[in-house]
């Protein structure tokens, strides 16, 4: 589905190859090095790390539960959001 390459394709986890869009459009990957993404995800793996030290563990399951699901969060909010917008425009185009 469209949605979710755009989806994956920003979050980096599509390097290659793309359904072709409608219109010309540059799907940005929001975490390569540099962009504001990246560098607030590297706070978060500090923060983990800096918890984990401080619990005397490699790994601590809260942690990684609440990682997961803030995850899960954006990608619910980011599939509607693109549904959202899509809608809109079928309205708008509608009613030229």
């Amino acid at each position: 589905m469209l949605k979710e390459q755009i989806f994956d394709k920003m979050n980096g986890f599509l390097t290659e190859g793309l359904l072709s869009l409608l219109e010309p459009c540059a799907i940005e990957d929001e975490f390569a090095e540099g962009k504001e993404c990246c560098l607030l995800y590297e706070g978060i793996y500090r923060a983990e790390r800096n918890l984990c030290e401080r619990f005397g563990e490699d790994e601590n399951e809260d942690v990684e539960t609440i990682l997961n699901s803030m995850e899960k969060i954006a990608r619910i909010l980011a599939m509607k959001m693109y549904e959202y917008g899509k809608n809109e425009c079928m309205v708008k185009a509608a009613n030229q």
